[in-house]
């Protein structure tokens, strides 16, 4: 009976955490969950636009890892630059122009999210490798994925979050990572 009740409560949980997840079309347009091609996810709660990634090789392939720059700070063209499939300059700002240039989901502002904002998407509650709901966020990496949120009183080491055990954990910008981008139809979560 413990048992049933123990799983009946996992059901539920995990139910609500995916109850406000949207399938958006590569057009921008909302679709059935049913659907098995989409491009972005809504979370409508937040208001958060997410990004989806691909098992095909191409600038939104799930095993390309960038180095985190900003313009101004990290690595442009680091030793670690060099690990996505369609770039030389593997780097968090070449990708974000690279995505709001294809208007992805019909948006042109596209952007790393903070750490608050990436941290909403942990699921600890489903039964997929990573902490993630796959059934949404298909072909996310057992890794680190960066945000926007350098570490206090540092320009070199910023935050990300592990899909792999939650919570955050900050890295040198030096190295390479994933990404998935977000972009808010109201403010930033802070």
């Amino acid at each position: 009976m413990l048992k049933l009740f123990s799983f009946s409560l996992i059901l539920l949980i995990s139910g609500m955490v995916s109850a406000d997840l949207l399938k958006i079309s590569k057009k921008g347009e909302m679709i059935e969950l049913e659907e098995t091609e989409w491009a972005c996810i809504l979370e409508e709660e937040l208001n958060l636009y997410w990004e989806v990634k691909t098992a095909k090789e191409g600038l939104q392939y799930a095993k390309n890892t960038y180095t985190w720059f900003d313009g101004e700070s990290g690595e442009e063209y680091g030793d670690y630059s060099h690990h996505c499939s369609w770039s030389g300059g593997c780097n968090t700002l070449a990708y974000v122009k690279k995505i709001n240039e294809k208007s992805l989901c019909s948006f042109t502002d596209w952007r790393l999210p903070t750490l608050n904002e990436l941290k909403t998407l942990v699921n600890y509650y489903g039964d997929a490798d990573t902490l993630i709901n796959a059934a949404f966020f298909p072909n996310t990496q057992a890794d680190s994925y960066w945000t926007s949120t350098a570490v206090a009183n540092s320009k070199l080491v910023v935050h990300e979050v592990p899909f792999v055990y939650g919570g955050s954990v900050a890295r040198d910008k030096y190295f390479d990572t994933y990404i998935r981008l977000v972009r808010s139809g109201a403010e930033q979560v802070d």
